[in-house]
């Protein structure tokens, strides 16, 4: 079963080993897969794009994705934000 941890503070312990990573990209696209896993279940794909161009391409389930927007929008971080219209 795929994982996707998930963590409302990612100042407080984000799982990143910095030894090992080879660049900062920029999120630049994502979109929905309708039978996207091998179950036939939606999944969502990002596009990182890297300084020198090259792309990664990630993929999780929806299911997953969604749970985590929940986590993520219950945080104490996002009721800070200001939405601008």
């Amino acid at each position: 079963m795929t994982s996707l941890s998930v963590h409302v503070d990612a100042e407080q312990g984000f799982p990143l080993e910095r030894s090992k990573l080879v660049a900062h990209g920029q999120l630049t696209a994502v979109g929905l897969l309708r039978h996207g896993t091998s179950r036939g279940r939606a999944s969502v794909s990002v596009i990182v794009t890297l300084p020198d161009g090259s792309q990664v391409l990630a993929e999780t389930t929806w299911a997953l994705l969604r749970t985590a927007y929940a986590a993520l929008a219950a945080s104490p971080i996002v009721a800070e934000e200001v939405i601008e219209p």
